[in-house]
């Protein structure tokens, strides 16, 4: 057997019997090409003042760029929406660890008896973080327009890119139709005859979301960041320098390959283009996760005063549908917390390793106060379900009472109806009761007594009467002694 001419595909495959959670990216290699995908280098040249180039380049030009960095300290390379032949190129030509790829490629929490977990459930905290890759996993809130169209669709959408995102469609607020997106991005680095690359996958912008009907159809809805997007972490010009200097600093948010190539044009914290460490290429995306996070806490918060039912409007807005999407959003909340645990120890292990602290103490207190308000929800969540559910039950009970009401109604018509019916059949054995006969006034004289005499029997409160019965028998008893 020809060892040379294994792929990278063929160490997928070998590796799933070792590491099952890479059992998404195997399957994933086998996909046909998708869109194209944007590749951009930020070259960090060999002078006093290294400042990021940025180019984009061809997947033509990739695999001999990534070794021609003799006149470079290093270089970064940024890969949006990753075609499976793109993994396959850059995992042999820089040694990429399979898990890695697993670990962006493999996002969603199916259940475990259809498909191994992915990495990020899979491996231990301390695990992830010493093999050094780091995967930001967040959650983007899509506007997907007018929520008329949405009256009868799923709930489960996905995105339209190479790695096919889950997209959760929420109930509509104010007739506005939002979408949680998940997203990722992923950071390595490598070292190469003395320089070193950092390979940052990351997401398109999602501009349409896909729904898969029962026929087999997609069906494409047009989406777009609420609002424009994250807000921007740094600090704000002041009006002198907006008046004196002609630049635009405005660039498309829609897109996190833009807002990347948009911070690197400055150094991150800490960084060295000598000696770099992964901390520092994670800098401003970890600003920009951290700050998708705040917008979905926010989100969350409108959606527990949407959830925060009375029982004034019981009637109009509570449905059994509540209580499956506030199950969602409990389950929601969960994953969502394990995510920024995994960043935290991320930080915590390679934080001893950089000299100024600062700024990542600033971070872990930032990941700590999102964490904070993602339990404050949590519990929030465990006390409103419960609530929920009994206000459910309760409207229940209320149509139930309306429904023995009318229960009641019926059983009245039919003590007016079955006594006339009854001395109606009676009579109908002879013809001269029937009507137009001499006889049919008996009839009346008959039927009218009865119906009488029954409607007079169904109004007596028969367990008074029996009470009654209790107290006279002892004297009736004593009478007939004496």
């Amino acid at each position: 057997m020809n060892y040379n001419k294994r792929s990278y595909r063929d160490l997928v495959r070998s590796q799933c019997q070792i590491n099952p959670c890479v059992t998404g990216l195997a399957e994933h290699l086998g996909r046909g090409p998708g869109a194209a995908s944007t590749i951009v280098s930020l070259d960090y040249p060999q002078s006093r003042h290294p400042a990021p180039i940025p180019l984009t380049i061809t997947e033509a030009d990739l695999a001999k760029l990534i070794h021609t960095t003799s006149t470079i300290h290093g270089r970064i390379l940024l890969v949006e929406n990753i075609q499976p032949h793109l993994i396959s190129l850059l995992g042999e030509n820089l040694d990429v660890d399979p898990v890695f790829f697993a670990g962006h490629i493999t996002t969603d929490f199916k259940d475990i008896e259809k498909a191994p977990p992915p990495p990020s459930l899979a491996l231990f905290p301390s695990q992830i973080a010493e093999r050094g890759y780091l995967h930001l996993h967040y959650q983007q809130v899509l506007d997907l327009g007018s929520a008329n169209q949405f009256r009868s669709s799923s709930y489960s959408l996905k995105s339209d890119s190479n790695v096919p995102r889950n997209v959760r469609r929420l109930p509509h607020l104010s007739g506005r139709q939002l979408a949680l997106a998940r997203a990722c991005c992923s950071i390595l680095v490598k070292k190469l005859k003395g320089s070193w690359i950092c390979l940052i996958l990351v997401d398109p912008a999602v501009k349409t979301v896909i729904e898969t009907l029962h026929s087999g159809d997609r069906k494409a809805y047009p989406s777009m960041l609420l609002h424009g997007g994250f807000e921007d972490f740094v600090q704000s010009a002041s009006f002198t320098s907006f008046t004196s200097i002609a630049t635009n600093r405005s660039w498309d948010k829609k897109s996190i390959l833009s807002s990347l190539i948009h911070y690197f044009r400055n150094q991150p914290p800490g960084f060295s283009a000598s000696e770099p460490r992964i901390l520092s290429f994670g800098y401003y995306p970890i600003r920009i996760v951290l700050a998708e996070w705040i917008l979905y806490t926010h989100l969350m918060s409108r959606f527990f005063k949407y959830y925060e039912y009375t029982l004034h409007d019981i009637e109009n807005r509570l449905h059994d549908s509540d209580i499956i999407d506030l199950q969602r959003w409990r389950r929601r909340s969960m994953q969502s917390e394990h995510k920024l645990i995994l960043l935290s120890e991320f930080v915590d292990y390679w934080l001893p390793q950089e000299v100024d602290k600062q700024p990542w103490n600033l971070i872990l207190k930032d990941i700590k106060h999102v964490l904070s308000q993602l339990e404050h929800y949590n519990r929030s969540l465990e006390h409103m379900v419960p609530v929920a559910t009994s206000m459910v039950q309760l409207l229940d009970s209320r149509r139930w009472v309306l429904e023995a009401a009318n229960v009641s109604r019926l059983t009245f018509i039919a003590l007016v109806f079955v006594p006339l019916s009854w001395v109606a059949s009676l009579f109908s054995m002879s013809e001269n009761y029937s009507p137009g006969h001499t006889n049919f006034w008996v009839y009346f004289a008959t039927a009218f007594p009865v119906l009488f005499l029954v409607l007079l029997l169904s109004a007596v409160k028969w367990d008074r009467v029996a009470g009654k019965l209790k107290e006279v028998a002892p004297l009736l008893s004593q009478q007939v002694r004496r």
